[in-house]
């Protein structure tokens, strides 16, 4: 798109009962950032730095700054982009910034198209993997810049805009245009050998949208657990579920993007918005070894590779590619005498710090990543 809108919102939490502390808004044109909106009340600047909205007051009924975010929407009519945009969406649309009609686009799914085999997606890793410089994380100005630059070392060209799924704009019921997602089984694929627990208040039954995933290959459980693919969050989720999440590294979605990959993929058109790809492509990771562009590199033969400083979902992708390379993982922060370790980006670990000590080659999990897909060098890092 030459045209966009990069957003980004900084909130109190998951609900939107946690609301808006920070927006920010970049108009893009062929490329270039031509104009910005950056709007937030200070409070306490000396903790700006800790991100998600600390240090701001909160603004979500501030009438004067939704006047100046509608207008520059309005100077800029230009398709919204952001990362996780069913999140932002939801905080706007109910704190009144912005029409349930206006069309958003998520950076995730568009970059998942153009990078299918990175490890993760969120922008700390991307900004790890591009190798991007970048000034407070977590504040909304600062990651409207980074997003831009993702997207200009990524460069997506495969858009789909989120499902409008308010009952309001389907012609019939939620539950009836759910009800239609019953008579799918054997048609799509789309979740097929994934995990899904759904969790929160929603518009649409629970029930149905279980239902709906085991017609498209899922298992479905009630509890977050280190089998767990995805968390399908609807309003009002269990402070336990998210917290269960967030340690075990298992994205979160809201239960309109499950609606939207499943009707999308279905192409069932209750919904006039058209994608702009004439074809579906699916939002999973692939996962064919056929298909897999990973290096099987010989550094890593009959060495041992430290894993534990890696979050689970991860651990398992590491581990199998590992294994395929000839080494031995071990996943014990307390196995000391191995080759290598492999850790998450910028976290700190008793391990990381004595590895240079005890001549471990410490690899952070973003360069381990783009090794094995550009065949690097290991001793490089």
């Amino acid at each position: 798109m030459e045209r966009q809108l990069l957003l980004d919102i900084e909130t109190g939490g998951f609900q939107v009962e946690d609301r808006i502390y920070e927006v920010a808004v970049l108009a893009i044109e062929n490329g270039e950032i031509v104009d910005l909106l950056h709007l937030g009340e200070i409070e306490d600047e000396n903790v700006i730095h800790e991100g998600m909205g600390a240090g701001y007051s909160c603004i979500s009924e501030n009438k004067h700054y939704i006047a100046k975010f509608q207008s520059f929407v309005t100077n800029y009519p230009y398709p919204i982009i952001a990362h996780n945009a069913s999140f932002d969406r939801k905080f706007l649309v109910h704190y009144n910034w912005i029409s349930e009609e206006n069309t958003f686009y998520d950076s995730i799914r568009a970059i998942k198209r153009a990078c299918p085999y990175l490890f993760s997606y969120s922008l700390d890793y991307l900004v790890n993997y591009f190798e991007i410089e970048r000034g407070n994380a977590h504040t909304a100005i600062d990651d409207a810049h980074v997003l831009f630059k993702v997207l200009e070392a990524t460069q997506p060209n495969q858009w789909l805009p989120l499902y409008k799924t308010s009952p309001k704009n389907l012609k019939s019921s939620a539950k009836s245009f759910l009800e239609q997602g019953l008579k799918i089984k054997g048609d799509s694929e789309v979740f097929k050998g994934k995990h899904l627990v759904f969790t929160g208040a929603s518009q649409f039954p629970r029930v149905l949208m279980q239902e709906i995933a085991v017609c498209c290959g899922a298992s479905v459980g009630n509890n977050v657990n280190k089998k767990t693919d995805y968390l399908i969050c609807g309003e009002k989720v269990g402070a336990n579920k998210i917290n269960k999440a967030i340690e075990l590294d298992v994205p979160m979605y809201e239960d309109n993007w499950f609606i939207d990959i499943v009707f999308q993929d279905l192409a069932i058109k209750e919904n006039k918005q058209k994608p702009i790809e004439s074809s579906i492509i699916s939002e999973l990771p692939m996962s064919s070894h056929k298909q897999s562009p990973y290096k099987l590199l010989r550094e890593f033969e009959g060495k041992k590779v430290n894993i534990s400083c890696l979050k689970l979902r991860v651990q398992a992708i590491v581990s199998r590619l590992l294994g395929e390379m000839g080494a031995t993982v071990v996943a014990s922060p307390n196995a000391k005498k191995v080759d290598y370790m492999i850790y998450t980006d910028n976290g700190e670990y008793k391990l990381l710090e004595q590895s240079e000590k005890l001549g471990i080659v410490a690899i952070p999990v973003s360069k381990f990543n783009r090794i094995i897909l550009e065949g690097e060098v290991v001793s490089n890092y």
